[in-house]
């Protein structure tokens, strides 16, 4: 059970028989959650592409971005590189993708449609942080491990959908 979020139930078989881990494997659990249409990469390419987008360049590189509230909107700050939003919907929708360290994502003009999909795409990211946490909660360099391995994977779909 993860500390986080104890409603969680962790499959069994995510590691096989030579202590290998089913990357794969952990990432298809994430995305099959009955609660959710599916996973991140499913809601990006079934939601997002079949709109009109524009592209937006972000650093590529896994690391914890912030939110920070400004005059004029809100940026989003990855390291040292900041992306102006107007809205806040759109900096968690660009922190999302900066958090798993995309090089560029397309994000869509309407921004009610932004504001209708990130708590979808958060809760499948939070889902995949919570599965991965359940299955190793003692074994925090493994778990990070994983999970950069997962975000990889995911960064792989996600430009393979565009």
């Amino acid at each position: 059970m993860d500390i986080r979020n104890p409603d969680v139930t962790i499959p069994s078989g995510f590691i096989d028989s030579s202590s290998k881990v089913l990357h794969r494997k952990i990432l298809q659990a994430s995305q099959n959650a009955s609660v959710l249409r599916g996973g991140l990469v499913e809601i990006y390419r079934a939601e997002v592409l079949t709109q009109k987008t524009r592209t937006v360049r972000l650093l590529g590189v896994k690391c914890t971005a912030n939110i920070i509230q400004t005059l004029l909107g809100y940026e989003v700050q990855a390291m040292h590189k900041r992306i102006h939003c107007p809205d806040l919907v759109t900096a968690r929708y660009l922190k999302l993708f900066s958090d798993l360290g995309c090089h560029s994502i397309r994000l869509p003009y309407d921004p009610t449609l932004t504001a209708r999909l990130i708590p979808d795409m958060e809760a499948s990211l939070n889902r995949l942080l919570d599965i991965v946490s359940g299955i190793f909660p003692r074994d925090p360099k493994r778990r990070q491990y994983v999970i950069r391995k997962l975000f990889a994977i995911v960064r792989k779909e996600l430009r393979n959908a565009a």
